[in-house]
């Protein structure tokens, strides 16, 4: 019974929110494993808060579908909720600082308690 001793190929990455709105995505050999823990301790690369909130993004057979164009592979497109920019002191032009983003409530997983959402 070969088949029993094949491994299955997973590609793939998280998107993660932190409690400000901060996005990043992390790899999935760099995730934990969502079988026994969840990534609570993932923190944030900007503000160094918690994730709260987690999507996963399957690539294993590709992130859109051939025939008719859509995504086949549970990317979630998030809503901006605030910019800031500034100028800029290397080269005087307006630059994006930062970005902020709402938190999904029908979509992804919701890890914080206390907020209302979080979808499948």
């Amino acid at each position: 019974m070969e088949a029993e001793n094949e491994l299955l190929s997973y590609e793939g990455y998280s998107q993660l929110l932190c409690q400000k709105g901060h996005i990043w995505n992390v790899g999935c050999n760099e995730m934990p494993n969502l079988m026994y823990e969840e990534p609570r301790n993932m923190k944030c690369p900007f503000c160094k808060k918690k994730a709260i909130w987690e999507n996963m993004v399957d690539e294993t057979n590709g992130s859109w579908d051939e025939v008719d164009g859509h995504r086949i592979d549970g990317f979630v497109k998030l809503k901006v909720k605030s910019k800031t920019s500034g100028e800029c002191s290397a080269c005087g032009k307006e630059h994006i600082c930062e970005i902020t983003y709402e938190i999904p409530k029908e979509e992804g997983r919701l890890y914080a308690k206390g907020l209302n959402g979080g979808g499948k």
